[in-house]
């Protein structure tokens, strides 16, 4: 068997420059990954928020179809953003705010902070988008009355109206719920098109 050779002729390596370039290499595809996975997770964000509110209302009116008494999500905005709880008819009237305040409407879900439960999520509208079925847009991200509050009723029937949820990276998504049927839509706004289309 020959000896090796001293010089070190035919050993395999890599050069100072081609460990540079390889290291130049695997940042810059990190660097254009990042925030690729920063967007997507904002926009799962934003999603999931939107399938927690759909199935919260969806849930309202079973109990309320079950029980045959209103059930409703009721929305308040504080310091910390928008949260949201469930709370439930006491006295046959519906589920109102003063009767909440007073104690006859009790509420025993919640309240849940959206932001603290799906971060960097803003319960928010871009008032130049467009509306939703030809309806003029506008800032106002809870639709739901005066009292922001979507209520199901014994028969089915919810409060009609929308609330806007708006991730980091400018993801809009919507929760719709119809009136005298109670059916909650997720929508999603699709800037290629500018259109709103199911989620």
């Amino acid at each position: 068997m020959p000896a090796a050779s001293a010089s070190g002729a035919g050993t395999v390596g890599f050069s100072s420059v081609d460990i540079l370039l390889t290291i130049a290499l695997v940042a810059t595809m990190a660097a254009m990954a990042v925030p690729l996975t920063a967007r997507t997770i904002d926009a799962t964000r934003a999603r999931d928020a939107a399938a927690f509110l759909a199935g919260r209302i969806r849930l309202a009116r079973q109990n309320a179809a079950a029980t045959g008494h209103a059930v409703a999500l009721v929305f308040d905005e504080g310091a910390r953003g928008w949260s949201v709880r469930i709370c439930h008819d006491g006295n046959g009237n519906g589920v109102r705010r003063a009767d909440i305040a007073s104690g006859r409407d009790r509420c025993d879900a919640g309240p849940w902070t959206l932001g603290d439960l799906f971060p960097r999520l803003s319960v928010a509208l871009d008032p130049s988008l467009p509306g939703i079925d030809d309806s003029a847009g506008g800032g106002e991200a809870v639709r739901f009355g005066s009292g922001a509050m979507a209520s199901c009723s014994a028969d089915g029937g919810c409060t009609p109206g929308t609330i806007f949820l708006r991730g980091a990276s400018g993801d809009q998504y919507a929760v719709r719920v119809g009136g005298a049927t109670g059916r909650t839509r997720m929508l999603r706004f699709d800037p290629g098109t500018t259109t709103w289309g199911p989620a």
